[in-house]
């Protein structure tokens, strides 16, 4: 009876220790050979598919969304994970010649059964050589920071340093370790993409976009008034020497600055853009 029971607990704890192996531990960069421009039709030019290193992109007529995303091997595929508002969906790719095969998981997956992969349902993309112009005109500096090592380096190295270097290089497009008020501009449409086009709602998209728009007219003067408070030998622009003037002795704002760009909520930069009154007047006329 004991051994019974003994060998009972055995099998139970074996399959809850199978069922814990078996989950998703994304920790590898998108292959190489899927890395590219991707789309189901690249003659058409309505639709892309973006592929980095840890990052992926897609474009259509009726959405468009950024992720962020490691991935697992399980087989002879490559899972990503693709972050929503209201939760998390995973897809399954793998290059079938020259063609890039999507699979995604069937509604209520359980994180087990694999059986779905033999799914002849899947969406074929075929290697595009170019981002249709119309994209690569309105999300051109989403697409360069995907292109960069800001994001990687922000999320994996324990020097929160090393992230604010590399995010002010990346703001610095002359690289002249200064920021200009065209680069600070450029900033503001990059967080305000992350606060509102990424959307399936078709209200949030023309807010999101009208607000994309509205900055670029906008942001220029609030520039101006940032450099202005920083800009200690009169350059007209800011370096992250005078960034970091009177602050970096007393207080660890490295750290705080990482902590904050690691912990942004999309929703409350949205309510406090809503909350501007002169910026909603703005789009509203």
């Amino acid at each position: 009876m004991k051994d019974s029971l003994l060998k009972l607990i055995i099998c139970i704890l074996f399959l809850f220790t199978s069922n814990v192996n078996a989950e998703l531990i994304f920790e590898d960069d998108f292959p190489k050979d899927m890395q590219g421009i991707w789309s189901e039709n690249c003659n058409i030019e309505d639709q892309v598919f973006i592929i980095s290193n840890n990052t992926s992109m897609w474009i259509d007529e009726s959405y468009v969304g950024f992720n962020v995303s490691k991935t697992s091997k399980v087989q002879d595929w490559s899972a990503y994970k693709w972050g929503e508002l209201d939760g998390s969906y995973y897809y399954f790719l793998k290059k079938d010649g020259d063609v890039l095969i999507e699979l995604t998981v069937p509604e209520n997956w359980d994180g087990i059964d694999y059986s779905f992969l033999n799914s002849s349902d899947y969406s074929a993309y075929e290697k595009c050589e170019s981002i249709p112009s119309i994209y690569q005109i309105i999300y051109g500096e989403i697409i360069n920071l995907m292109n960069s090592q800001l994001i990687e380096t922000c999320s994996n190295d324990s020097n929160p340093a090393n992230c604010i270097n590399e995010t002010f290089s990346f703001l610095d497009v002359s690289q002249d370790d200064e920021l200009s008020v065209a680069e600070l501009t450029r900033a503001a449409r990059i967080a305000i993409y992350f606060t509102f086009i990424d959307k399936r709602q078709e209200e949030d998209r023309d807010i999101g976009f009208a607000t994309y728009t509205t900055t670029s007219l906008l942001f220029p003067a609030l520039s101006k008034i940032l450099i202005g408070n920083y800009d200690y030998d009169n350059s007209n622009t800011i370096s992250l020497k005078e960034i970091y003037t009177d602050r970096i002795d007393t207080l660890d704002y490295q750290n705080l600055f990482k902590e904050n760009l690691k912990g942004l909520d999309p929703e409350e930069l949205r309510r406090l853009i809503e909350n501007l009154d002169f910026l909603k007047s703005l789009m509203l006329n």
